[in-house]
């Protein structure tokens, strides 16, 4: 009887990442082999192309794409402008069928002809049923159909409230986070800023989209540090900047997408370290029920904690059961655009010039580092009954005894048309809200083709890195900075009556940069160390012929190595170690030898 023949096992990406991430912490390949079920030469195989792998994973979108060949056809680009339409819609936790993407490549294909007009004149496409399953396996897309979820809305609740229940979860353990995007640099359309954006020719600014993961727990006691994912690395803003202290988690991605990758990363070293502190410092059990939505999140990471569960909720739910999307990220974003306002008012109020000069300026210098100080502002003004209300929907039984949820939209948007007048912009409230909707508006055919362009564009900053080393906090500008802080305390004194005010926010100033005055003494031993160890080192060697021995009994002093002394009778010169613009002086010292007795 013949063989059967040996069926081939194909390997997942994440397959391959836990074979790499196994082999990092020591395992052997036959370990490797054995435990996932894999011979060890195919274990071998993956670590020999590991950093192709983490490369694709890098780059990896939430729909598994393969790169469609490039060619001169209308049909092959509109083929890749609908990939990037379904990233988009996937994205936004949009479902889509068939019909929809058959639908969206009619349109892209009669808005790419058109465009190309005289050249594209006899191109033809019909989205049939064969075009459809031909593009369905060149782009490995997989399951695309509109799951039927609404009775889900009324009985995800009831499954929920078991397994807290069941648990023993308290509102402290449990947690939600989603993401969103932002154009950071997005106004209402009316105002004069805008609408001069809209006569520039190429990129946008106000189309520059980040992408935020915000979330936090059911008691409101603990807002996450959000993570960013933006499409450079190493913007030019950011360049001078330890990432890992930014008031967010820095990430980068070309289409700046929370892939399954960045989110498992996200897991592992952001969100478990966060919440186990937290726990700590509270003494609560570190035992935690996270909740997520379905689309390009990875469904193992269980497996990361025994401690974390991690429960999805059911597609097409997230806009009424979501706690994040319940008032938490469109106050969020309110928030954003109210605290970009109050940087335009302080800009008006410091410097020079008319009105829209000033803001001219400040808009155009306004950069992803402004965008992450307001970010860190705008999710520090989100109250805790805000994020505690979120979950009224989801978990009713969390927020029974809870009594002062208020919907804060309406509120926030009447401080921002307020702010508006301030600055003498046509805002209305429809404007507002007309802006809040525009983030998660599907991208048009022209965004999509700008955004496809744009990948194909070199990235300067992340495939270039940069030389120049930053400057740092150096002696000199510690100096500076303490004299201008000097100089603001004693203004305060000479001209403040009230003496006890004064001392108490000299005090206050004070012992807020007391760190930096430890920095700059850091500093100034290890200069003088520095110099002695190069006296002792770097001492001339003694002349063939020794001069006559000097009668003074005095201790030999430190001579400068700049030059010699012209003659043996004058008293050498004393080192002097220049410390910025402090000049400090070493006095006659002993010899080497003496400090190895």
């Amino acid at each position: 009887m013949a063989d059967k023949k040996k069926s081939r096992k194909s390997i997942t990406l994440h397959m391959k990442l836990k074979m790499i991430k196994l082999s990092e912490e020591g395992v052997s390949q036959a370990e490797i082999g054995r435990r996932l079920g894999f011979t060890p030469t195919t274990v071998s195989t993956v670590m020999r192309i590991k950093e192709k792998i983490l490369a694709e994973v890098k780059s990896a979108t939430p729909v598994n794409t393969t790169k469609i060949r490039k060619r001169d056809s209308v049909v092959a680009d509109m083929e890749r402008l609908l990939i990037l339409w379904i990233e988009n819609q996937t994205t936004r936790q949009v479902p889509v069928n068939q019909a929809m993407i058959q639908n969206k490549a009619l349109s892209l294909f009669n808005y790419l002809k058109a465009k190309k007009g005289e050249a594209a004149k006899d191109a033809k496409f019909v989205a049939s049923r064969g075009w459809f399953d031909r593009f369905k396996k060149r782009s490995n897309l997989h399951n695309i159909k509109v799951q039927r979820e609404a009775a889900a809305v009324e009985s995800y609740p009831c499954y929920l409230a078991k397994i807290i229940e069941d648990g023993g979860y308290s509102k402290d353990q449990i947690f939600n986070v989603d993401e969103t995007g932002l154009f950071w640099k997005k106004m209402p359309a009316r105002t004069f800023i805008a609408r001069e954006e809209q006569t520039i020719p190429g990129h946008k600014a106000a189309k520059d989209r980040i992408t935020l993961l915000l979330g936090g727990n059911a008691s409101g006691t603990l807002k996450l540090k959000p993570m960013l994912i933006y499409r450079w690395q190493n913007p030019r803003a950011l360049k001078n900047y330890i990432k890992t202290r930014l008031p967010v988690h820095w990430r980068s991605n070309r289409n700046t997408w929370v892939t399954a990758a960045i989110f498992e990363e996200w897991f592992d070293t952001c969100f478990i370290p966060e919440v186990k502190a937290y726990c700590k410092d509270n003494n609560i059990p570190f035992k935690i029920l996270l909740l997520v939505n379905a689309p390009g999140h990875p469904r193992t990471l269980d497996e990361l904690n025994p401690n974390i569960r991690v429960e999805f909720l059911p597609p097409n739910t997230t806009s009424i059961l979501q706690p994040m999307d319940q008032c938490v990220i469109a106050t969020f974003k309110l928030n954003y655009l109210k605290r970009t306002f109050s940087k335009c008012i302080a800009a008006i109020d410091n410097e020079e010039g008319t009105r829209q000069e000033v803001l001219k300026k400040f808009w155009k210098s306004y950069d992803i580092l402004d965008c992450i100080e307001t970010i860190r502002d705008a999710w520090n003004d989100i109250k805790e009954t805000t994020m505690k209300g979120a979950w009224k929907e989801l978990c009713p039984q969390l927020v029974d005894d809870f009594e002062g949820f208020e919907d804060p939209v309406a509120d926030v948007i009447e401080n921002i048309v307020e702010m508006a007048r301030q600055l003498e912009l046509e805002v209305q409230p429809e404007d507002v809200a007309e802006l809040l909707a525009s983030h998660t508006e599907p991208l048009s055919n022209e965004d999509l083709l700008e955004l496809e362009e744009e990948r194909e564009e070199e990235d300067v900053w992340d495939e270039v890195e940069t030389t120049e080393q930053p400057e740092g906090l150096t002696s000199k500008i510690l100096l500076e900075a303490f004299r201008h802080l000097d100089t603001a305390m004693a203004l305060f004194e000479k001209h403040d009556r009230d003496f006890e005010r004064s001392s108490k926010v000299n005090a206050i100033i004070s012992g807020g940069y007391a760190c930096y005055k430890e920095i700059y003494r850091e500093k100034k031993r290890a200069t003088v160390q520095t110099s002695l160890d190069t006296y002792f080192l770097k001492r001339p060697a003694a002349p063939s012929q020794s001069p006559k021995p000097s009668t003074s009994t005095a201790s030999p002093s430190l001579v400068s190595t700049s030059a010699p002394s012209p003659t043996p009778s004058k008293s050498p010169a004393r080192k002097r170690l220049s410390l910025d613009d402090s000049t400090y002086k070493i006095e006659d010292m002993p010899s080497p030898s003496s400090f190895l007795q």
